[in-house]
């Protein structure tokens, strides 16, 4: 007999041995199951993830863009104190920039009152430059954007989130060419943007309120602080280089000294990307590793029982052994019997983890419009399967090495 022969001959009475105790089987692999289902269903729904985030980031902008907001620096035996917002200067002196060819500014006021009719509201509200909106990949859903002529004119309009309408007007109520009050002031509704997911900024972002930036400054702020800068290169521009030169200009006018920290952040959809990669495979490690706890319960399970399926079967391994069985013979059975339990639990766990996924990401797109699309890597399946032969051998070794050091003659006088 081959060993390949060998080997198909013992694996099919393992699967024998498995299926003759059906819920034994199952009660000493569910451990199994578990550990292997929540593995591949956080490695789905994180690949998933980063999914999202790359479309994401492919929607935003592309690598000729940087984003400038201001920063809290930490200093030694201090508490970060508010941050400092930028000044029109400061947007000008990045203007000067030979790697820039346009910046974007723009300014949030959080909660204020926003009234229509009868009904009010605390809201988001935006400082939005004219040409601010397809650099967050915003779109209008009806209506229009206001024009460069109504911002430098510090018109009195405004462009709103897609759910803003449930919070302030009726159903049958028309909400172009309607009134908001913000803070006092009356601002005529142009248009209405497309609904973003919670996972694009959607939520608060869908209730918020658009206001031409000038406008915004002289009405509603009272001054010309911006709160976050939209910076885009000139072609071809060398991504670090220009960074160097827009910190170094905003350094120079925001009046901050040699060796102290900068007060503001720039960053590119290539960082944030990076971030979420860092993000994703953390959460994956930190769940993973949770998962990884229950297969090792699930290995006991298997040792424990392998253990009683040797007590049980101590006739049959003496029968054995009297008829010729080696020891290494017997060892090998009691291997593949183990590999099997865990082969078994992992193929089934792969496939409830799969499942799971789905769920989940079925229920995100209910909840939250977020299309969330699980994905498992072919390494990780075969990860998985490594594992489960890794595994099935690591506990599998002691009771089969029990089984061959079984004395024929005293096993067969067994009861």
């Amino acid at each position: 007999m081959t060993n390949v022969t060998f080997l198909l001959s013992v694996f099919r009475l393992a699967l024998r041995q498995v299926f003759k105790h059906k819920v034994r089987s199952f009660l000493t692999i569910l451990g199994i199951l578990i550990g292997v289902g929540g593995v591949v269903t956080i490695v789905s729904l994180g690949e998933g993830l980063r999914e999202v985030f790359k479309g994401n980031m492919a929607n935003m902008a592309s690598g000729d863009v940087m984003f400038v907001m201001p920063d809290a620096p930490m200093e030694p035996g201090k508490v970060p104190v508010g941050i400092k917002l930028f000044k029109e200067r400061d947007v000008d002196a990045i203007k000067d920039s030979e790697y820039v060819q346009e910046v974007i500014g723009g300014n949030i006021k959080n909660n204020a009152l926003v009234k229509h009719g009868w009904r009010s509201a605390n809201l988001m509200i935006y400082g939005s430059p004219w040409n601010y909106f397809p650099i967050d990949n915003l779109e209008i859903d009806y209506g229009r954007l206001y024009t460069r002529g109504e911002e430098m004119g510090r018109a009195m309009v405004c462009v709103v989130g897609a759910d803003l309408k449930q919070e302030l007007y009726d159903e049958q109520e028309s909400i172009l060419s309607s009134f908001l009050t913000v803070d006092g002031v009356r601002y005529r509704v142009i248009g209405v943007l497309k609904s973003k997911s919670v996972m694009t900024g959607g939520g608060q972002f869908n209730k918020s309120i658009h206001i031409p930036m000038k406008t915004a400054g002289a009405r509603l702020f009272g001054n010309d602080e911006v709160y976050w800068m939209s910076v885009k290169l000139v072609e071809g521009s060398n991504l670090q280089e220009a960074k160097e030169d827009v910190a170094a200009r905003l350094r120079g006018s925001r009046r901050i000294r040699s060796g102290k920290d900068d007060d503001f952040a720039l960053t590119t959809p290539d960082d944030w990307a990076k971030f979420a990669n860092t993000f994703v495979n953390s959460l994956i490690l930190v769940f993973g590793v949770i998962a990884m706890m229950a297969l090792v319960v699930g290995g006991i399970g298997v040792m424990n029982i392998m253990l009683v399926s040797v007590q049980e079967r101590t006739r049959e391994i003496g029968l054995r052994k009297a008829l010729g069985a080696t020891p290494g013979t017997i060892a090998v059975q009691f291997l593949v019997e183990s590999v099997t339990l865990t082969l078994v639990g992992g193929i089934i766990g792969i496939g409830i983890g799969y499942a799971q996924g789905g769920l989940v990401a079925i229920v995100m797109k209910n909840a939250l419009d977020v299309f969330w699309q699980p994905s498992v890597p072919p390494q990780w399946i075969l990860i998985v399967v490594l594992a489960m032969l890794a595994m099935g051998m690591g506990f599998g070794v002691y009771p089969a090495w029990r089984a061959s050091r079984l004395d024929p003659i005293i096993a067969l006088r067994y009861e």
